[in-house]
C-alpha cells in the first residue's frame, strides 16, 4: 500500500476527477478488469512451471526422481501447470468483442481465479512432501561454508550423486525460499486473496456462467 499525503498530480495524468459514478463503473463496465487479470494469469502460468521445475530438479539432486510415488507427485505438479496454461490459451483464443475490440474471455478468466485459489496450496503441499526433512537439515548460512572445519562435515552430510554438496545446499535453500519461508507464506496468502476472497471469485463466476446453455442440455434429455 502506498499512501500520499502531499503530492501533485499533473492534469494531463488525470483520467477521472469528482465523478463518483465513473469510478464505480470503471471495474464493472469497462474492460479494465480483464486487461489486468490476463497479465496476472500469464504470471501464474510461469510461476507454476517454475515450481514444477524446482521440484523436479530437487528430486534429481536427492536421487529420488525415479521412484514411482515421486513421479506421481511430479506429474501432479505438471498437470496443475498445464491446466492453467490451457486456460490461458483458451482465454486468448476464445475472445469476446467489447465496443468493437477483441478482449480476453471474462468468464474463463473468472474460472482461472477460482481454480488458482484452490490450486496453489496443493502445489505448496506437494513440494513440501517431496522435500521432506531435507530443507530443514541445512547449514544456517553462508558463513558455515567459509569455515573449513564445518565445511568438512557439510560435505559429508550434504551428499548428492549428481552435484556437489554446495550446489545441493543452494538448491534446497531455494526450495525453502519458495515454499517454506516468510516470503513463501506471503506468496500463498497473496494467491489466495489478491483477486478477492474465494466467495467473491465464486460469485463472479456464478453470474458469468452460461447456465441457460447447460439447462438446455438437460431439457433435451428430458424430452427423449
Amino acid at each position: 500500500m502506498l499512501y500520499f499525503d502531499d503530492v501533485l498530480v499533473p492534469w494531463e495524468r488525470v483520467f477521472i476527477c469528482e465523478d463518483i459514478d465513473a469510478i464505480f463503473n470503471l471495474m464493472g463496465v469497462t474492460a479494465a478488469p480483464v486487461l489486468m487479470d490476463i497479465q496476472s494469469m500469464a504470471r501464474y502460468v510461469v510461476k507454476l512451471h517454475f515450481l514444477a521445475g524446482l521440484a523436479q530438479e530437487m528430486t534429481e539432486i536427492n536421487g529420488v526422481d525415479q521412484l514411482p510415488a515421486v513421479k506421481e507427485s511430479l506429474a501432479q505438479l505438471a498437470s496443475y501447470a498445464m491446466n492453467i496454461e490451457g486456460l490461458f490459451k483458451g482465454v486468448l483464443h476464445c475472445p469476446e468483442v467489447h465496443n468493437g475490440y477483441y478482449l480476453p474471455n471474462r468468464t474463463q478468466l473468472s474460472v482461472y481465479q477460482v481454480i488458482s485459489q484452490s490450486l496453489y496450496p496443493k502445489v505448496m503441499e506437494t513440494i513440501r512432501k517431496l522435500a521432506g526433512g531435507g530443507i530443514l537439515m541445512l547449514p544456517s548460512g553462508e558463513a558455515d561454508l567459509e569455515n573449513d572445519e564445518i565445511l568438512a562435515f557439510i560435505e559429508k552430510s550434504q551428499y548428492s550423486s549428481i552435484t556437489s554438496p554446495v550446489e545441493r545446499i543452494r538448491m534446497m535453500k531455494l526450495v525453502w525460499d519458495a515454499v517454506c519461508s516468510e516470503f513463501a507464506s506471503r506468496h500463498q496468502q497473496y494467491e489466495l486473496f489478491y483477486t478477492g476472497a474465494p466467495y467473491q471469485t465464486l460469485a463472479r463466476l456464478y453470474h458469468q456462467y452460461n447456465w441457460q446453455a447447460s439447462k438446455e442440455l438437460v431439457e433435451k434429455i428430458k424430452m427423449l
